[in-house]
C-alpha cells in the first residue's frame, strides 16, 4: 500500500450549478452529492490516503473538482489557470494549503489538471475546450520531461479518455482523443457506451473506478488490478470524473 496525501473539497451548496454540457444537469441532487463524495473519501483512506480536507466553497460551483487546480510534480506544485472565468478563484485556497510543503509555480493560461496525464515515458497533456498550447509551453519550459501534446476530439478533458494504470497500462476510448501518442502503452479498451468509466484513479495496484461498469471492471481484474467502485451519479451529471475529486500529493 503506497503513501499518499489526497486534498479534496465536499461541494458546496452552488454544486448543483456547475458547469455542465450533461443531459441531467439540472437533475444534480446536492444531498446524494455529499454521501457519494464522502463514499469517494473513504475510498481513498482505504488505499492508504491521507486525506487533507479543504472547506467547501459554497460560491464557487465547481470547486470539488479540485484536480483542475494543480499539477503537483515532485516538490513542485503547478497552479493552473483556468478558461471558465467562474472558476479561476478555486485556486487560491489550493494555493495556501500546497505552498507549505511544495514550491509554487504559476502556468501560463489556458490549462486544467484534468488535461494532464502523467506516466513514467512522459507528461501527456490534452488540448482540449479548457487547455492550450500557450500553458504546455509554459509547463514544458519549467519541467525536465518529457511533454507530449494530445488533441482531445470528443469530451471534456484528456483524462475524461485516458487514464494510466500502471504497468505500461492505459485504460482508454481510443475514439475521445488522438491515440497515436499512446501507441508504445498496452491498452485495456473502453467501449463508447461505457465511456464515463475511462476515468479512473489508480492509487499503487488498486483502481478506484466509478460504479455500474462491470465490462471494464473485469478487463482490469483481468490485467491484475484490483478495483474499488464508487458512486458517481451525481458528480457525472456535473461532467466530472473520478480523478476530479481529488488532487494527489506522492
Amino acid at each position: 500500500m503506497q503513501s499518499f496525501t489526497a486534498l479534496v473539497r465536499p461541494p458546496g451548496t452552488h454544486f448543483p450549478q456547475a458547469i455542465s454540457d450533461h443531459p441531467q444537469k439540472k437533475g444534480i441532487d446536492q444531498s446524494r452529492a455529499l454521501v457519494q463524495h464522502q463514499s469517494y473519501v473513504d475510498a481513498l483512506k482505504l488505499a492508504g490516503g491521507k486525506i487533507l480536507s479543504l472547506p467547501p466553497e459554497d460560491l464557487l460551483p465547481d470547486s470539488t473538482f479540485v484536480e483542475d487546480t494543480a499539477f503537483v510534480f515532485g516538490k513542485t506544485a503547478f497552479l493552473c489557470s483556468a478558461k471558465e472565468e467562474t472558476r479561476r478563484n478555486e485556486v487560491e485556497s489550493v494555493a495556501q494549503v500546497l505552498k507549505d510543503p511544495l514550491e509554487i509555480v504559476n502556468l501560463e493560461p489556458y490549462i486544467d489538471g484534468g488535461d494532464i496525464l502523467n506516466t513514467p515515458q512522459a507528461i501527456y497533456i490534452g488540448l482540449s475546450k479548457r487547455s492550450d498550447e500557450r500553458a504546455i509551453q509554459s509547463l514544458s519550459q519549467k519541467i525536465d520531461k518529457e511533454i507530449v501534446p494530445v488533441p482531445v476530439v470528443k469530451g471534456l478533458h484528456l483524462k475524461s479518455a485516458v487514464s494510466y494504470l500502471g504497468n505500461n497500462v492505459l485504460l482508454i476510448n481510443p475514439e475521445r482523443v488522438e491515440s497515436g501518442a499512446f501507441k508504445n502503452f498496452q491498452w485495456i479498451e473502453v467501449e463508447a457506451k461505457d465511456s464515463y468509466a475511462a476515468n479512473c484513479l489508480a492509487l499503487g495496484n488498486q483502481i478506484i473506478m466509478p460504479a455500474g461498469f462491470s465490462t471494464v471492471r473485469e478487463k482490469m481484474l483481468q490485467h491484475g488490478f484490483e478495483t474499488v467502485e464508487v458512486e458517481m451519479s451525481e458528480f457525472e451529471k456535473a461532467d466530472g470524473g473520478v480523478t476530479c475529486l481529488s488532487l494527489i500529493i506522492p
